[in-house]
């Protein structure tokens, strides 16, 4: 039986009962101006959704987008069907 003590890095534990789904109404309301001078292609919308300080969840969303341009909001949802609508 060994005495040599070990050094064991525990990750702090994460509820995940206590992080609130992304909605499409979040997304909505960070992107409110992004369509305002036209077309946004999505580093566009990833820039404006961190301008707004949206949380990590939403941002990490956006960054999954196919990158192209979008013409107006509706066409995000073609590439985030699972996001639901609001809670």
């Amino acid at each position: 039986m060994s005495t040599a003590t070990v050094d064991i890095a525990v990750a702090p534990a994460v509820d995940v009962a206590t992080t609130e789904p992304v909605t499409r109404v979040e997304i909505l309301d960070v992107l409110d101006d992004a369509f305002a001078v036209g077309p946004a292609s999505r580093g566009q919308l990833v820039g404006v959704a961190r301008a707004q300080g949206a949380r990590a969840e939403l941002v990490a969303l956006l960054e999954e987008l196919p990158d192209r341009q979008y013409v107006h909001q509706r066409q995000l949802w073609v590439h985030l069907p699972n996001v639901p609508v609001g809670l």
